[in-house]
């Protein structure tokens, strides 16, 4: 939302409220390339993440009242985040979802085992308060943005509303260099459901080199502290060894651009092997980093699902794949046909100029005219 505060700081007043926990107004300037001088900060410790409704009479009193505190003062109230939106207090009320994470009452307490145990018409009179509360809650925002089709499907049903695609800007600045026989993969090194899968990459690039040899592979991306995700590296590092493969941890926008810059392909296999009915927010909810690598010349070869459906075209200007076998077989056919692959690096690059932030601006200026009160 950095892109919209620059436009709305334009016109009026505007702060962003944030923890601190993160970032400041000058790493956004300089992490997006903003104009962000105008804007003020609000910093909240201990903001959470999502306001849901508890559940219990006295906390949900406090809520409203800190979600008052939050968002009376302002003519205008933007929300951007994965958690259910604070009720909205101020004229207007405007959201945008990167994926909703959490559902409307009636679905997200059926498996609630002190909700279970309730009686029947205790758990009606419920579900009748806790309904008024959610559409008190959601009618406090009239508009919702969502950054992709795939998060919009999902804001619908968990949260009974319909959402307008704003896709995200993606900028790359890349540097002149040669292409040259190398696969990368970007993405935060992690276990569980929330894994880009980079264990299965190596399985796949041990089969792929089976039968093309001379090629390498480089895995860029952030590894935090805890020890699931510590455990989750070595095991990658572990299953490497032997294979011509580079780690680049927790490095610069810099390092990555040179990388794809020099790449023939790009893996990105967040969701491989999820049920999109039961896991939806494990899946690629859009796919910044596959347009990065689009706009750097590198052939997709993608998980078939969420966000990468909208980037991706199948045949035309990458490949979308089930799973690691057809990860390996379809890596072999660009890297044994020239022409193949070239045409597909055209055609990926064309295809990464929709999601510029020129047709970002476009979007977003009618939803800053909204919020200034233009009709």
């Amino acid at each position: 939302m950095a892109h919209l505060a620059e436009h709305l700081s334009q016109h009026c007043d505007v702060e962003i409220i944030h923890s601190a926990a993160a970032y400041t107004i000058e790493t956004l300037a300089r992490s997006f390339g903003l104009d962000l001088r105008r804007i003020k900060e609000r910093r909240i410790e201990n903001l959470p993440a999502s306001f849901a409704i508890p559940g219990t009479e006295p906390s949900l009193r406090a809520m409203m009242k800190e979600a008052r505190l939050l968002t009376e003062r302002y003519d205008s109230f933007v929300y951007s985040g994965h958690g259910i939106p604070p009720f909205c207090y101020a004229r207007r009320g405007l959201v945008y979802c990167h994926f909703p994470m959490e559902s409307f009452p009636d679905q997200s307490l059926q498996n609630n085992p002190r909700w279970i145990q309730r009686g029947a018409l205790d758990r009606w009179l419920r579900q009748i308060a806790y309904g008024f509360l959610w559409r008190r809650r959601m009618n406090g925002y009239e508009k919702i943005l969502a950054n992709s089709s795939f998060t919009a499907k999902w804001i619908e049903r968990r949260w009974g509303r319909r959402a307008e695609v704003v896709y995200p800007p993606v900028d790359l600045c890349v540097p002149k260099a040669e292409k040259r026989n190398l696969i990368v993969s970007v993405g935060r090194f992690t276990g569980g459901g929330r894994s880009k899968n980079q264990l299965a990459q190596i399985q796949a690039f041990r089969e792929f080199l089976t039968q093309v040899p001379g090629w390498q592979l480089c895995l860029i991306g952030s590894c935090g502290e805890i020890q699931e995700d510590q455990t989750y590296l070595s095991a990658v590092r572990q299953a490497a060894q032997g294979l011509p493969v580079t780690f680049l941890l927790n490095v610069d926008r810099d390092a990555i651009c040179r990388t794809l810059a020099e790449a023939s392909l790009f893996w990105h296999t967040a969701g491989l092997s999820v049920n999109e009915t039961e896991s939806p927010e494990w899946l690629e909810h859009f796919g910044i980093a596959t347009v990065e690598a689009m706009r750097a010349g590198c052939v997709p070869i993608v998980t078939a699902a969420g966000g990468q459906l909208e980037i991706v075209e199948d045949g035309v200007n990458g490949f979308l794949i089930q799973d690691r076998r057809e990860l390996a077989q379809k890596s072999v056919t660009l890297a044994r046909d020239e022409t193949l692959l070239a045409r597909m690096s055209r055609q990926g690059q064309q295809r990464s100029l929709a999601f510029t932030r020129e047709v970002f601006d476009r979007q977003i200026r009618k939803t800053a005219a909204y919020c200034v009160g233009e009709r």
